[in-house]
């Protein structure tokens, strides 16, 4: 026990250290695998050995494992920094305070056309910045979404290269690229070049609190090295995540560096292919035609992984995603970014352009006056996976080659609908077809879990259940909880408190025993319902404290199959306060989110009533108060000091990050 709270203490402290580049001799997978989890940092797998960072006190540490370590770069940590720091007469890198001057500049001289805002801090109190680039930046359009980011890695920082230069070239050539400007025009792209600015600022690899944001994500999170305390612990990777709650993209593109390489979902099995595997392999095929990488899934062509971020992409929101390696050096010298650039230019583009083919469509109240437009689970057949019509536009675009399909979509309180023979044409400019959901409400019908907020890992070779299959309605589908596992699920409705029981627990087969938890946030504090341990177990939420919740955890003390969690709706007849209606709906949103001192402040409100907004300081202060209407409501920033405040309504059930800037 003392030995391995030595080599935990030793690991930790090797974050901080300066690393070596080595060669490792390896036989086959559960070696790569078993260094993997000691901290040792590997970039390249080859069939007979690894090329990897690590500390001078690992390698006593894994010749005692009995492996031999050859010695290629002494002190690669140096190397990377000394690169970066390099001036060239061409390209080069930046540092943070450039970097965001130059995002903050870029925002200025392309209004039209790119919008910066921020998806929170970094431990270190950094910037976590994105831009939006679209024809009409300032409205949410029924477009094709796409995110691009770099430097999860804060080491590999041409990746953030790679992302940087792709927001120049966007923006400098819309005047004279035909295809730029067809893509600006009819995509909305967001690019977050920096997601690990602790990290870049560093020149390590981990965030500051020693965390591989890699391995931090909600998607089969836990059992591997620096992942984290819980899933999703990070406020990087929190950021990260919480801003794709908000879109639904059809792809998503991770820069990474230390080898060459399109990894494809599934990294955290090798027992499971993705349920749309012939979709991504069509177009890893496009991406590696201009740049020549080898591209597999993940965990084959690298090595197996929990909590990465493309796993997440696919597996929570079906969008379609890569962790794309872009050169075998990390941080190699700047001029090594006008080599690089060309090739992964025509990459993106052309994935940005596939972005538009396939399937686009929008949901909404076949009764409702204005048709108001309505989030909800789209599922695709044959394959049966899923991806979103999102908050506040209810539009949806999936990827998808030529060919005929069905499609349903399912929104809490609704009677889902399918549409059959749904055909992708081609030989036209983006081969898509658009169809429309007018779902009918139905206030008998139960609401239903939405979304997958997070799981714990399971072991796939005797698991190969996938935790989305306990959202939607029950369905005799479930997903297999083994002991000790559990899974974080969601409601876009709130469950409500009524008079006897309010919530039913689906577990079709097994005798397997849970324990069900509520809350208001996904990272809790939890209270707990009680034990399901019948094929339908009914819990009345009133022997909690809560009135109402929006989160469901499930823990399984045994091997559990859950199929579905559902509540009761409102019911019809009750009088409910001006409050809980305007909770129910979306709530509101700021635009922009980093604005200058005396710019206007956009608030755009889905709720049903008018509401009252504060902001507050980093001291918790209120120092302004605005009510906001319907619809959106302008406020110029005039009398504030330039910092960071929250802005939220009177109950607190939405709040958002503002920056002003002198």
């Amino acid at each position: 026990m003392k030995y391995i709270a030595g080599l935990i203490l030793l690991m930790i402290a090797a974050n901080a250290a300066d690393l070596d580049l080595v060669r490792i001799d390896v036989v086959g997978m559960g070696d790569i695998k078993s260094l993997d989890r000691i901290g040792v940092i590997i970039n390249q797998v080859h069939p007979d050995h690894i090329v990897a960072e690590i500390s001078k006190d690992m390698y006593q540490i894994i010749a005692a494992r009995g492996h031999k370590v050859e010695l290629i770069q002494e002190n690669i940590t140096e190397v990377y920094r000394q690169n970066s720091m390099m001036r060239s007469s061409r390209s080069q890198y930046l540092t943070y305070t450039e970097f965001v001057d130059s995002m903050v500049v870029m925002a200025g001289n392309f209004p039209d056309m790119c919008r910066l805002d921020t998806l929170g801090y970094s431990h270190q109190n950094r910037l976590l910045l994105i831009m939006k680039i679209s024809d009409n930046v300032n409205t949410d359009e029924d477009e094709p979404e796409v995110h691009i980011e770099g430097n999860v890695h804060g080491d590999e920082k041409i990746g953030w290269a790679m992302c940087l230069w792709l927001i120049r070239d966007l923006l400098e050539s819309y005047s004279t690229d035909t295809m730029v400007q067809r893509l600006v025009d009819t995509r909305e792209i967001w690019i977050a070049p920096l997601v690990n600015p602790d990290g870049f600022v560093a020149s390590q690899r981990y965030n500051s609190r020693s965390v591989d944001l890699n391995r931090n994500c909600a998607w089969m999170w836990g059992d591997e090295y620096a992942c984290g305390t819980d899933f999703i612990s990070e406020n990087e990777s929190r950021s990260l995540i919480e801003h794709f709650w908000r879109r639904s993209f059809v792809t998503y593109v991770s820069y990474h560096a230390g080898t060459l390489f399109i990894s494809e979902p599934w990294s955290y099995t090798s027992n499971l292919q993705p349920p749309e595997q012939n979709l991504i392999r069509h177009l890893s095929e496009g991406y590696a035609a201009p740049t020549n990488y080898p591209y597999g899934q993940g965990s084959v062509g690298m090595y197996p992984i929990n909590g990465c971020t493309k796993d997440f992409g696919y597996g929570y929101g079906g969008e379609i995603s890569w962790s794309v390696e872009v050169c075998d050096i990390k941080t190699p010298p700047p001029d090594s970014i006008d080599t690089i650039w060309p090739r992964e230019r025509a990459a993106m583009l052309w994935l940005i352009h596939k972005a538009g083919q396939g399937i686009h469509g929008y949901v909404y109240d076949s009764l409702s006056v204005d048709s108001t437009r309505l989030r909800a689970l789209i599922i695709v057949n044959p394959a049966h996976w899923h991806s979103y019509a999102k908050t506040g536009n209810g539009d949806f675009h999936r990827f998808y080659l030529p060919g005929t399909y069905s499609v349903t979509a399912l929104s809490p309180g609704y009677i889902p609908k399918t549409i059959n023979n749904v055909i992708v044409p081609s030989g036209t400019p983006d081969s898509s077809v658009t169809i429309e959901f007018p779902l009918v409400p139905d206030s008998a019908l139960p609401i239903y879990a939405t979304d997958l907020i997070g799981n714990r890992y399971v072991n796939t070779y005797t698991n190969l259940t996938y935790p989305t299959q306990a959202l939607g309605p029950h369905d005799n589908g479930s997903f297999q909880l083994d002991t000790g596992k559990w899974i974080v699920l969601y409601f876009d409705v709130p469950i409500r408190n009524f008079s006897g029981n309010d919530i039913m627990v689906y577990r079709p087969t097994g005798s397997g025993v849970a324990t069900v938890k509520v809350s208001n946030d996904w990272f809790g504090s939890w209270q707990t319902l009680g034990t399901a341990n019948a094929a339908v177990t009914q819990f009345d939420l009133g022997t909690t404290t809560l009135d109402s919740a929006r989160y469901v955890r499930v823990e399984a003390a045994s091997q559990f199959m859950l199929d579905a969690v559902e509540a009761l709706q409102v019911p019809t007849g009750i009088t409910i306060g001006e409050n809980f209606l305007a909770s129910v709906k979306v709530g509101f949103g700021i635009t922009p989110t980093v604005l200058r001192k005396g710019e206007m402040l956009h608030f755009t409100s889905t709720f049903v009533v008018p509401v009252e907004v504060r902001l507050f300081n980093l001291l918790g202060q209120v120092v302004g108060r605005h009510v906001i209407e319907p619809g959106m409501t302008g406020v110029p920033m005039m009398n504030l000091p330039a910092g960071v405040y929250f802005v939220s309504t009177s109950d607190a059930q939405d709040t958002q990050r503002l920056i002003l800037i002198d």
